[in-house]
């Protein structure tokens, strides 16, 4: 049975498989000897690294660690979806996962974790990521050190502290968190015949993550939550939103990504030419524009661009008799005297 439906399964899965389907119950170490036997499984030797370890923090919510993890998640099922990307986070603490499939690594993808995430845990208050392009500036910039991505300046905004860490095997923990769940999530996308990532975030939200985190979630040393909850100031929408400056023109327009928008002529503030304005892209699609934490009254239209001629047009001056039109310089034609003379050559003595 094992080599009809679990021939690639690990024995510990392929176990739980068992009694889980097929209402059969046997010890994990039975199985794997029989597979060992049977030449589906291979037992593995481990090499001996030196690392240095590191405590796990005593609260939850004190660090969490979050990466993405790109892989064929569906086996080549969907076409369409083959490089959908995994965002995690874990808890350091209690190894808590939350778990989404998104298209790709990007700010706005992060972005909906995090709102997902603050929504329902609060602000966590450190966070340890890699050195992703979304997550730090990795070039090398030599008069402003300071200098963040989107997501940095959102966490700024929040409170929360970024850790970047310096080598994959600083953030172990989640590695390892990786190559199960593209063991065991795999698989059980491809029990469950699920191809597409809307049916797989379901399925995770729902049936494997409650599972998981019940089987693999751990007691914090101690029980002080370090969640913060959100204050007044703190504003989820505007700090997970894609941030931009512009100038406004002197007809009070502005261009953002090919559209024009006009200021309307009622706002909150004094608004002048010339003067710059923050655009914010929200994660629900609007955009927003602000200028000294004041939202301006605008509206898109469709604002013509100066265009040259496509033919040179041609204007023929008639002469009037009644106006005294300046008489032109006469260019000498080729056989005049100036242009036939020839100047002596100069001799040094």
């Amino acid at each position: 049975m094992v080599k009809e439906k679990y021939s690639d399964f690990g024995p510990t899965l392929a176990a739980e498989k068992l009694e889980e389907i097929d209402n059969l119950k046997i010890g994990t170490n039975v199985l794997r000897l029989e597979m060992i036997k049977a030449d589906l499984w291979q037992e593995k030797k481990r090499k001996a690294k030196h690392r240095s370890w590191r405590e796990r923090k005593e609260h939850f919510g004190e660090l969490v660690q979050f990466d993405g993890s790109h892989h064929n998640w569906f086996e080549g099922r969907n076409q369409e979806e083959t490089k959908v990307v995994l965002l995690v986070s874990r808890d350091d603490a209690d190894n808590l996962v939350l778990a989404r499939f998104y298209q790709f690594e990007g700010t706005m993808p992060v972005f909906d974790f995090w709102l997902r995430y603050i929504g329902n845990f609060g602000k966590p208050k450190a966070i340890f990521l890699d050195n992703h392009g979304t997550y730090k500036v990795n070039q090398k910039i030599a008069l402003d050190e300071k200098t963040l991505t989107q997501f940095g300046r959102a966490c700024e905004e929040l409170d929360i502290e970024l850790i970047n860490a310096k080598s994959p095997q600083a953030k172990g923990r989640i590695e390892n968190l990786f190559g199960t769940l593209q063991d065991r999530l795999v698989k059980e996308l491809r029990l469950q015949k699920i191809s597409t990532m809307v049916g797989a975030n379901t399925f995770l939200e729902a049936d494997f993550l409650p599972k998981f985190n019940q089987r693999f979630q751990k007691q914090a040393k101690k029980k002080a939550n370090f969640h913060q909850p959100l204050t007044i100031k703190d504003n989820l929408a505007k700090s997970f939103s894609v941030k931009s400056e512009r100038i406004i023109n002197n007809d009070f327009t502005v261009s953002f990504k090919n559209q024009w928008y006009q200021l309307d002529s009622v706002q909150p503030k004094l608004v002048l030419p010339r003067s710059k304005v923050t655009i914010e892209e929200r994660l629900d699609g609007n955009l927003v524009m602000e200028q000294n934490g004041k939202i301006l009254n605008c509206k898109p239209i469709n604002k013509e661009k100066t265009r040259q001629p496509d033919k040179l047009r041609v204007f023929v001056l008639t002469s009037n008799p009644n106006i005294h039109y300046p008489q032109m310089a006469r260019v000498p034609t080729i056989n005049h005297s100036w242009k036939r003379y020839q100047p002596k050559a100069l001799t040094l003595h």
